[in-house]
């Protein structure tokens, strides 16, 4: 099998868990360059994966006129760059990896669908969760007809408290004006690729969607709280208190403090105390700037009649991925974060039922240090090289062709949020 040479663009923390890849598996991947605007990263990534100084560029520019050779360009940039540079990877000729969501628009998709066809590239989205072995299985078994015709399905996606309050709520993705997504597209793309994927034999026509920010809004915000939480005479007490996620337990560092550029456990106390004192994460949560919904529902309408209904909910106590098929000849139903199902079929002649659990938690492979997505993050390289290798095994390869459903689900489900009325698609 060739050694797949790769490029990353963007060398974040989802830049970097794809480029790690190549230290678990240095047989099947080899990181040949790395771009990124900010040379501390650069530093970092020129000693992980010993790349000479020749190999590291602040411009994509600069990195085509180098002429090195590579199979894929991974594109992990932030969501308001994706366009930009997803075109300018193209136009080099270039396959790429590009990180979820795609882009905000339909036009923005058909754009670089048209380029890369152009251009004879291929394009995969990272939708990892269809290459954990949780989601791989179902879709298997679906596929196989293990519980006859599917005729309804209900996911959940619960967003953990220190997850959204960071990512979300404070963080990055905060606000739709600013980064482009909405959290239906920021955060569950994942979860409307596997209703198009899970459901792949028919296609949705209609979705109807209602979502709100309903918690973590001004109105709730706690009489007397001051703009931060450093010195607000509720900060002992709040359950959201920046103090107490990022200086007492150090809740995603690779987010709070990627600004410091350098580890982060050279940040002193008092460094990462006045930082909380000016910045954006150290804000009250209840009026920091976010725009966005913080609880959203979906019906989806399928053309064999089958419907799909999806819940998000934002600042739960556990995080997990709920999902529960009904089928005409059995239901499965089973949690992401706990890596198995239970199948179950009805017994007319006993008037009961069988059922059996699928257990798949030695078969999670996890190469990220933060995360992983139950062995997505592993799956999808694992995956790839195997395609670019000539391999078409996968049952979850994602390319654009095949991603381009999920984000126009996203693109009606905010149009019939936001006019109160169902979107055909």
């Amino acid at each position: 099998m060739k050694k797949i040479k790769i490029a990353v663009v963007g060398y974040g923390n989802r830049g970097q868990v794809y480029a790690d890849y190549s230290l678990d598996e240095p047989n099947e991947v080899e990181v040949v360059a790395v771009v990124d605007p900010n040379e501390y990263k650069l530093k970092v990534a020129r000693e992980r994966y010993c790349l000479s100084d020749d190999r590291t560029f602040t411009r994509y520019a600069d990195f085509v006129k180098s002429g090195l050779d590579v199979d894929i360009v991974v594109n992990a940039t932030m969501e308001q760059q994706h366009y930009d540079m997803a075109m300018e990877i193209l136009a080099s000729r270039h396959n790429m990896l590009i990180e979820k969501p795609i882009v905000s628009t339909a036009k923005e998709i058909e754009d670089i669908r048209a380029l890369a066809e152009k251009n004879g590239c291929m394009v995969f989205v990272c939708h990892v969760l269809r290459y954990s072995p949780f989601y791989k299985t179902i879709k298997k078994m679906l596929a196989g007809g293990e519980i006859g015709k599917v005729v309804s399905m209900e996911m959940n996606e619960h967003v953990w408290v220190p997850h959204f309050l960071t990512s979300y709520g404070r963080g990055k993705w905060k606000s739709e004006k600013e980064c482009g997504s909405p959290i239906l597209l920021a955060k569950c793309c994942h979860d409307m690729d596997l209703i198009c994927w899970l459901n792949g034999d028919t296609k949705p026509t209609l979705v109807s969607s209602f979502g709100h920010q309903a918690l973590f809004n001004k109105a709730n915000k706690p009489q007397g709280a001051t703009e931060y939480c450093y010195n607000c005479p509720h900060e002992q007490k709040c359950r959201y208190s920046a103090i107490k996620h990022y200086y007492h337990n150090d809740v995603m560092p690779f987010l709070v403090l990627d600004c410091f550029n350098k580890p982060y456990d050279q940040i002193t106390p008092e460094e990462k105390m006045e930082y909380l004192k000016t910045s954006d994460y150290g804000k009250c949560i209840y009026d920091c700037g976010c725009d966005i919904v913080d609880r959203q529902n979906l019906i989806v309408d399928f053309e064999d009649g089958r419907v799909v209904a999806f819940t998000l909910s934002c600042g739960t106590a556990r995080p997990d991925r709920y999902i529960h098929i009904i089928g005409s000849e059995g239901e499965i139903e089973g949690k992401l974060e706990e890596n198995k199902f239970v199948v179950r079929r009805y017994d007319a002649d006993a008037i009961s039922m069988s059922e059996f659990v699928i257990d798949l938690s030695n078969q999670i492979v996890n190469n990220a240090k933060y995360g992983g997505h139950s062995g997505g993050d592993y799956g999808i390289m694992y995956d790839i090289v195997r395609y670019l290798n000539g391999e078409r095994a996968s049952q979850s390869i994602t390319l654009l062709s095949d991603s381009i459903a999920s984000h126009k689900l996203v693109y009606g489900a905010e149009e019939s949020r936001k006019t109160l009325k169902p979107v055909k698609l």
